[in-house]
């Protein structure tokens, strides 16, 4: 069983969908980072 667990995560700006289905499982010790240029919306 994962400590935690993302499940079908969508994103539209508008008309524009930049993520679709997005899945993610994390255990529990896990350490998980986003990398993105600045500005890109890392911690929207």
């Amino acid at each position: 069983m994962s400590f935690l667990t993302l499940s079908n995560i969508k994103k539209s700006f508008g008309s524009v969908q930049v993520v679709h289905d997005f899945n993610m499982a994390i255990e529990k010790g896990e350490f998980v980072s986003f990398l993105g240029p600045s500005g890109c919306g890392k911690t929207t």
